[in-house]
């Protein structure tokens, strides 16, 4: 009878033992489930309030409720401050910043030299239903590395009142038009300077450059060196298209002052334009029955061509919280989700377009996404090779004012004129 009671006592306290040790483990892991996190990023993207709400409501408040975090979103104007404060974290060893979103001419700053971002190629493998753009390789990659995954790019169009379709050129159509198969030579007979005519973006230091180098880069097969050179052949002859449309009175007067023509197209002071997406759809989204859009023209090279910008993402070195950190990536730039990402921009995967509707401003977007994989596009990597943006804009804003202002009328006088500015832009290279 004692061994039984013996025995007995002896399963108690083994039982109240067990008991404890599935407690301390059900408390053990519930601690671990509800461990929260910060994932931080610092961007030079979504600066605006309606940007950031769009984040949050689309991007954010899912994957935070997924995966039990907060997502602490750090946006820089400057992307000199952005540069700043990331060099200062890898150079104290205070890693704060998890992801980084930078834009595509800031990214050799993260990447060449300074060693501030993970080499991401196995993420891309991982993602293996995914086909991201090849066109920002230059900026994102190094050989077979990839330290960036793009997430928006924009670009030029074109768009035309649908009055002007009144008056194409002898032996073009408006199907051709639509589709793209039309040339600058085509753009350039289609104005004519009484029932059609258009604008370029001639503003001091804003945006001609990028108007001018997408028309040039129609005209040649050697992307590297055309952009922003201004007497390469491809140039020259973007020019004498300019030139040729000023002298017969087909481009608006106030073009000197503009860097939106969106203004112009909507009060019918031009009926066609090539210029950047976000016009273009400003324009067409108010009143898509006046406005038709479609690809850039084709130059010499058979193709449309595009300077394009954006911003990419990837992940800082010695990051606390990189596993997580690299499923946001993943979750970011799935379709659903990168075309919120891209606000209102071209999201470059191609998969991206199973996620869009069938609205105007859907329309300019899938537009987008099928010429950067069909046009001759160059990004703006070499920025960093000048001393001064700003003057190097100031290069091409010379040579239109000169055609404003009378100086250049004959082809003559455009080519020693782009020769004096591709001499100076020369002198704007950093040693």
């Amino acid at each position: 009878m004692k061994k039984l009671l013996l025995f007995a006592v002896i399963a108690l306290i083994a039982l109240s033992f067990s008991g404890c040790n599935e407690a301390t483990t059900a408390s053990a892991d519930t601690t671990t489930q509800q461990e929260h996190r910060t994932l931080v990023i610092s961007s030079s993207f979504v600066r605006e309030v309606y940007e950031k709400e769009e984040y949050q409501d689309y991007i954010f408040d899912a994957f935070e409720e997924a995966h039990n975090c907060t997502i602490q979103l750090n946006v820089y104007s400057e992307t000199g401050a952005l540069f700043d404060k990331i060099k200062t974290e890898q150079e104290s060893d205070n890693i704060v910043t998890d992801l980084l979103i930078a834009h595509y001419s800031d990214m050799v700053n993260y990447i060449d030299g300074n060693d501030y971002v993970l080499d991401l190629s196995n993420l891309e493998t991982e993602m293996s239903d995914r086909t991201f753009s090849d066109a920002f390789n230059s900026s994102t990659n190094r050989g077979d590395s990839r330290y960036f995954f793009p997430i928006n790019t924009d670009l030029y169009l074109s768009i035309a009142n649908v009055d002007a379709f009144n008056y194409l050129p002898s032996g073009l159509t408006e199907e051709d038009v639509l589709a793209g198969n039309y040339t600058w030579t085509d753009f350039v007979n289609w104005v004519d300077g009484d029932h059609v005519k258009t604008a370029i973006l001639g503003q001091a230091a804003k945006m001609i450059i990028y108007q001018i180098g997408g028309m040039a880069l129609s005209h040649t097969d050697t992307i590297e060196g055309t952009f922003p050179g201004l007497n390469t052949d491809a140039n020259k002859r973007a020019w004498s298209d300019i030139l040729e449309m000023y002298l017969k009175g087909g481009i608006h007067p106030e073009s000197a002052n503009i860097a939106d023509l969106s203004g112009l197209l909507q009060n019918g002071s031009i009926q066609l334009a090539f210029t950047h997406m976000n016009q273009v759809s400003t324009v067409y989204t108010n009143a898509p029955a006046q406005f038709k859009v479609f690809p850039g023209p084709k130059g010499e090279s058979g193709k449309a061509g595009t300077i394009i910008g954006g911003h990419g993402i990837g992940i800082i070195k010695g990051s606390d919280n990189e596993d997580l950190a690299r499923e946001f990536i993943k979750w970011m730039t799935a379709p659903e989700q990168i075309v919120h990402a891209a606000l209102g921009s071209v999201p470059p995967l191609a998969e991206a377009t199973s996620a869009l509707g069938n609205t105007p401003k859907d329309e300019i977007i899938k537009m987008g996404i099928a010429t950067i994989s069909s046009a001759n596009v160059e990004g703006l990597q070499m920025i960093p090779e000048y001393t001064e943006w700003g003057a190097v804009k100031g290069c091409s804003d010379a040579v239109f004012a000169a055609i404003l202002d009378g100086t250049i009328t004959t082809q003559t006088e455009l080519y020693a004129m782009l020769d004096a500015q591709q001499a100076a832009l020369e002198a704007l290279k950093v040693n």
